[in-house]
């Protein structure tokens, strides 16, 4: 439990549960709307989007709030609704809004300020290792709150009671992620729509406007061959896992063949540490948003990251390298599906394997895509164009009789 001491603050303060309950109080606008995403410091995933798109409607008011200062100034610089969090003017958004518009936790917003709201968790990604009440890994805060009983499970719910909101509406990407919503999440309304993000997948020169610095992403990636690797992280031995990949000589084949290695980390994960730069490697940063770049990306590498679901929208190969696969499963997640029937795409356990695999790819791509992909493809994606936003929005606005 000692990592949990940190959030003690919260318990100790009263003031934050004084105004938790002081601002059921206070009127909500139903047409003022307030977003953010992850923590609070970034703009990137479902809920960027969903803002975007919001803040081209004339008939509500759109507001980005979050912790992140230099954030707040550059969405300004772009003529858009941004406020800090902690400042007295997001505060009072944050407290009169009817609309919370999140992809992870109320806290992607001010959860001290969400009572009375309508939650609308967009989620970040179809799931394919368990999330939220289906995590049954007994040391892991969401089993704890959730599936225990006594000191413990009070003590999770209290210093984190962000974790355990019941948003009031989600949307899915297809029956079968919708069913896994409401078993992670009890929600009572979830609606088939698309992801948000995905509409940039399908149009990529959507909100182009706004997307300066992911320009400058793809402006920069110039080789012949352009690969994305996007490792998730793993809840234990967080600091102390290595991913398995000989640098040296992934590079000496990527100069071979032309090629960029881009890689784009969780924030949670710490696995790729590198003694020296490579020509033909780069890491982005953790916050990047990578789906405006998808149309110049030839080869996604994943292991269980979601990503892949969002990825075959574009038709393009995914090679997957869980190199442990079954460490991951016993200690780490559980999957809602058997690994090796939903994961569209080759599969190595080896660097060795993962350097063939990559020659074979750079020298000739025919045959990459594996007889599965367009089954996976329909399974999870209902939807295939850039509409994803607009479904969102209108189905908001008719739960709220707007």
């Amino acid at each position: 439990m000692r990592k949990y001491i940190k959030y003690l603050p919260k318990i100790i303060n009263p003031f934050l549960y004084f105004l938790y309950f002081l601002v059921y109080l206070i009127p909500r606008k139903r047409k003022s709307w307030v977003f953010g995403s992850g923590v609070g410091m970034n703009f990137s995933d479902n809920a960027k989007y969903q803002f975007l798109y919001c803040s081209e409607q004339l008939d509500i008011k759109s507001y980005w709030i979050s912790k992140n200062k230099e954030l707040v100034y550059k969405l300004r610089s772009y003529g858009l609704n941004a406020y800090y969090k902690f400042s007295v003017k997001g505060i009072w958004i944050s407290i009169t809004s009817k609309v919370y518009v999140y992809d992870s936790r109320t806290e992607s917003i001010n959860h001290w300020t969400s009572a009375g709201s309508y939650k609308v968790n967009l989620w970040h990604g179809s799931p394919l290792k368990t999330i939220d009440r289906d995590i049954m890994v007994k040391h892991n805060a969401f089993y704890i709150g959730n599936h225990t009983t006594g000191f413990k499970r009070y003590l999770v719910r209290m210093v984190m009671p962000e974790w355990f909101v019941v948003p009031d509406f989600m949307i899915a990407t297809s029956e079968k992620i919708k069913g896994y919503f409401n078993s992670a999440f009890g929600s009572h309304h979830i609606e088939l729509t698309g992801y948000p993000r995905n509409d940039i997948i399908i149009n990529p020169k959507l909100y182009s406007k706004y997307l300066h610095f992911e320009q400058k992403i793809k402006d920069s990636l110039n080789t012949k061959k352009i690969i994305l690797y996007t490792p998730t992280f793993r809840d234990t031995n967080r600091f102390k896992r290595q991913t398995p990949i000989i640098w040296d000589r992934l590079n000496e084949l990527l100069s071979k063949y032309d090629t960029t290695f881009l890689i784009k980390l969780h924030r949670h994960d710490y696995s790729i540490i590198m003694d020296k730069t490579f020509t033909n490697i780069q890491i982005l940063d953790s916050e990047s948003d990578v789906y405006p770049i998808f149309d110049k990306i030839d080869l996604l590498i994943t292991d269980y990251s979601s990503i892949f679901f969002d990825f075959i929208l574009t038709d393009k190969p995914v090679l997957f390298y869980p190199y442990d696969k079954e460490n991951y499963i016993q200690n780490d997640r559980s999957m809602y599906d058997d690994y090796d029937e939903v994961t569209p795409g080759n599969k190595v356990y080896s660097f060795e394997d993962l350097y063939t695999m990559l020659n074979d790819f750079l020298s000739d791509e025919s045959g990459f895509v594996t007889p599965n992909y367009n089954k996976i493809k329909l399974m999870y994606n209902q939807y295939n164009d850039d509409k994803s936003c607009e479904r969102v929005f209108n189905s908001i606005k008719r739960q709220l009789s707007l």
